[in-house]
């Protein structure tokens, strides 16, 4: 009995480095689009890194201004809508997790910059690069994951004309809302925050908070995303 009793003392007096670690969590599927081009607008290298319970982290170098500014590292985490995620998700699936090659051998294609699709899991991987592709369902995926980064380089050109170019809101404005009409605008909520701002501020001049005004109102609820255009 003091045998039994000395043994649960020590047990409860342990370090907690002297006791067994806890099981680390299984590490989650993850989906990744890389874009790479030195002529890129309006980066010139991004990765868009979505995890399976859809926290999405994006790093991006933008491509400098004429005066060889706008160089800085961008970085920025949200957490994306289901819609999207499943979306990503279910066409890395159909696409047997990027296990193909999805180039096309067509030629005379312009060169759009080096993009890569990567499917990582506990059990698969799969990668797969491309300058352009004939497959739908790659396509498709390439348009989204570029209308998230147009998003995310709006709300941080936004961001910066709100605090140092106010007189310039209106044209950027009317720039985001064209490319959201035309679905290279994704995930619009992730950049909310600095819109409601614009819209909420009496300062600003009465157009520029309607348009962000109407950009807030085509948002459909938090974090849903643009409707896609049928395929041709």
């Amino acid at each position: 009995m003091r045998l039994c009793s000395a043994f649960v003392i020590l047990l409860l007096v342990l370090p907690a480095s002297a006791q067994p670690a806890a099981a680390p969590a299984a590490a989650q599927p993850t989906v990744t689009f890389v874009f790479d081009w030195s002529q890129g607008i309006p980066w010139q290298a991004y990765s868009i890194t979505v995890r399976a319970d859809g926290n999405t982290h994006f790093q991006g170098t933008p491509t400098p201004d004429k005066g060889g500014r706008d160089t800085d590292l961008f970085q920025q985490d949200f957490t994306m809508s289901e819609a999207n995620r499943s979306k990503i998700f279910d066409l890395a699936k159909k696409l047997n997790y990027f296990q193909g090659d999805f180039d096309s051998r067509l030629k005379h294609i312009a060169q759009t910059g080096r993009k890569t699709l990567e499917y990582t899991s506990a059990d698969k991987h799969g990668s797969a690069s491309y300058n352009w592709s004939q497959n739908a369902d790659v396509q498709e995926l390439s348009r989204l994951f570029v209308a998230i980064a147009n998003t995310l380089d709006y709300g941080r050109k936004l961001s910066f004309q709100y605090r140092f170019d106010k007189l310039g809101m209106d044209a950027r404005l009317n720039e985001l809302e064209y490319i959201r009409a035309n679905h290279y605008a994704e995930e619009l909520n992730v950049i909310a925050p600095i819109l409601r701002q614009i819209a909420d501020d009496p300062d600003m001049m009465h157009i520029s908070r309607q348009a962000a005004q109407h950009l807030l109102r085509s948002l459909s609820g938090p974090g849903q995303p643009n409707a896609t255009p049928a395929q041709p």
